[in-house]
């Protein structure tokens, strides 16, 4: 049992007693990791939660019956033992499988060692047979009961001290059926109904006995765990306990500036709503957060998703998904992507994540991530980016790739680095495999690259005998292969699979998707390319969301009288915070002291206590020459963080004078 140093006592009993035969071992590494009891508390609580068959109702049945089923082993088994009950081999199976159906004790039979017989009716959806046995048996007719393997211990481990001087297993079998027929039969398999020969090793027994320990971490869906960690300090405390699982998928191009378009889609497996007279109500907002290797916060957006259904609209929803989708402009790099959805009114949350990788240059011509769609729509004067836009198309696409013979089969994808002098001596090859054997293909050069270097092209599926495939992309260039990718479907044996409802946001315009580059060229220190973008981006959209930003790049830049030119227009009574901090900090660092301690006593005022703000006013009344006041200002920091050292120094010298 893997131990846990520095846990509190009721936290490390719940983990290494209470629940350790139920928690997997993600939810485990999870709760460990965890730094404060109210963080434990609300993991054990979404713990409970997660296993409840009537999430709807204030009682959690399996909670109780796991508690109850604790209990009782802790009361009958491992007397005598020095063992706790739920730490011996009966009480483990007792706590995971429950009572048995039936028990057979043999425990008064001459020359045969104590032993029990458990039966149990079995799931197969989790890989129990129908019926089977567990058997314990007492180790030379002494401790506690034990678990019996037939391939580990045999027939042998029952019979008496080898009372019968028993030569092998075979020989074992038969002295054990002269004395119990009944208990002979049974060691051989824990499967009734198979008939192993004596001697010959089954291992299906040990197979059994390995679904069995497993069966609690197969009963549950442990993604919640990891979802509510990495999200925890953006989830409010009553989402934390209510995960819903979702699919989702990131498709990515590289844009003509350099960048890469991102977009993704997000299906929850489950929709909460609230009736709005006759219609029902859906809203999720979607938290977006890009870090980069070394786990630094590149990019972080928001989204509102509202959505109106209709009763004959919902009424679909139990078979059709719902794809949340958007596009997001990001600078090359190996990234992170974090999805976090949420339902502000069932109070319920999703997540997605997302290795990506986005080369800045290319060694070789390549083949970016291929797309699957069911359809499109045909665009004309669209001014910006929509989800999933290719070639002049919205191609319409979800995450699940499951098609029907009746649906189209759209297959996009980008290839990259393909200039105009490989164009004639480049050969695109797209083909759906079965296996290894090949059932449609078809061949492209490097002249039917569209503007934006993408292919489209349409699958016939009429003909073609439901399964799994793959669709596989070659790239060739003067007759080598150089890049090749593979995305595997699904061609369904429905004669239709319901089509998701799609819900975007609109399209990205230009100016948005020079903001977020720049925004991320800010936070990666490329500041001189950060600058072009974001002036790019103000040029078209001159309000706070683009000087903003612009302003952070030159005051980083030492640009200071810039910054205060440009945020003047942004300089109102309702001023956000950081215009009203940039402001103060422009003019303190040209040396207008006065003027820059108008601007913190007005961040202080309106936006509570900042200790860098704070500090920064004393600053100013030090340099005005009011010693006093910039003596009060900063013994009020050192009181709100008395671990300020070269400011308590200030402090001390400025005392002594």
């Amino acid at each position: 049992m893997i131990s846990s140093p520095g846990l509190p006592e009721k936290y490390r009993r719940w983990l290494e007693e209470e629940v350790v035969y139920i928690i997997t071992p993600k939810e485990r590494e999870v709760f460990l990791k965890l730094q404060t009891d109210r963080e434990r508390d609300i993991f054990i609580e979404a713990f409970w939660k997660q296993r409840d068959p009537t999430p709807g109702t204030p009682e959690n049945e399996f909670k109780e019956e796991h508690y109850r089923r604790l209990n009782y082993a802790n009361q009958n088994f491992g007397r005598g033992s020095g063992k706790p009950g739920w730490k011996t081999d009966r009480g483990r199976v007792y706590i995971i499988l429950g009572p048995p159906n039936n028990i057979e004790s043999y425990e008064n039979i001459m020359g045969v060692y104590p032993t029990q017989i458990w039966f149990y009716y079995g799931d197969p959806r989790y890989g129990l047979p129908a019926g089977f046995n567990v058997i314990f048996f007492k180790k030379e007719g002494t401790g506690d009961y034990i678990l019996y393997s037939p391939s580990d211990h045999g027939p042998q481990a029952l019979i008496a001290d080898y009372l019968y001087n028993a030569k092998d297993t075979r020989d074992a079998y038969q002295r054990l059926y002269q004395l119990s027929p009944n208990l002979a039969e049974q060691t051989l398999t824990l499967i009734p109904g198979q008939k192993p020969e004596p001697g010959i090793i089954d291992l299906s027994s040990n197979r059994l006995l390995a679904a069995i320990m497993a069966l609690p971490q197969k009963k549950v869906e442990d993604a919640y765990a990891e979802a509510w960690f990495r999200h925890k300090d953006l989830i409010e405390v009553e989402y934390s306990t209510n995960y819903i699982r979702c699919d989702g998928d990131l498709w990515a191009v590289r844009s003509s500036e350099g960048h890469y378009l991102v977009h993704y889609q997000v299906e929850p497996a489950k929709l909460s709503v609230v009736q709005d007279g006759s219609d029902y109500i859906v809203r999720f907002d979607l938290n977006g957060r890009i870090s980069d290797e070394q786990g630094r916060t590149i990019y972080q957006f928001e989204k509102t998703f509202p959505l109106k259904l209709t009763r004959e609209e919902l009424s679909e929803i139990g078979r059709r998904a719902v794809s949340f989708q958007d596009v997001f402009a990001l600078v090359p790099g190996t990234y992170t992507v974090d999805l976090l959805l949420k339902n502000p009114l069932s109070k319920e949350f999703s997540s997605f994540s997302r290795r990506l990788v986005l080369p800045a240059r290319l060694e070789k011509p390549a083949v970016s991530r291929i797309l699957l769609a069911y359809d499109f729509l045909e665009l004309k004067d669209n001014k910006g980016v929509l989800p999933f836009q290719a070639g002049g198309k919205q191609l319409l696409s979800w995450s699940r790739k499951s098609f029907a013979r009746a649906n189209k089969l759209v297959v996009c994808f980008q290839v990259q680095g393909v200039d105009e002098s490989l164009r004639d001596r480049s050969v695109i090859r797209i083909s759906l495999m079965s296996d290894s054997d090949k059932v449609w293909s078809v061949e492209k050069t490097g002249r039917d690259l569209l503007p934006d270097s993408t292919i489209i092209e349409f699958v016939p599926l009429g003909s073609i005998k439901p399964a799994y495939y793959s669709l596989q992309v070659d790239l060739l260039v003067r007759n080598n292969l150089v890049d090749s990718r593979r995305q595997e479907l699904e061609i369904s044996g429905l004669e239709n699979v319901p089509l998701p409802i799609i819900m975007s946001r609109g399209s990205l315009e230009r100016a948005d998707e020079w903001l977020a580059a720049g925004m991320q060229l800010f936070h990666k220190g490329q500041l001189a390319e950060a600058r072009q973008l974001l002036e790019r981006a103000h040029s078209l959209r001159q309000n706070l969301s683009t000087a903003l930003p612009l302003a952070e790049v030159m005051f980083r830049a030492g640009e200071f009288s810039e910054v205060i030119e440009l945020l003047k227009p942004c300089d109102k009574p309702e001023a956000p915070a950081e215009v009203v901090s940039l402001l103060g900090r422009a003019y303190h660092s040209i040396n207008q002291p006065a003027t820059a301690a108008v601007y913190y006593e007005q961040y202080l005022s309106r936006f509570g206590v900042n200790l860098e703000i704070l500090n920064f006013l004393g600053s100013c009344y030090y340099q005005m020459g009011d010693k006093e006041r910039a003596l009060n200002l900063w013994e009020k920091s050192l009181s709100l963080n008395p671990q300020q050292e070269k400011l308590r120094e200030l402090v001390n010298s400025l005392k002594k004078k």
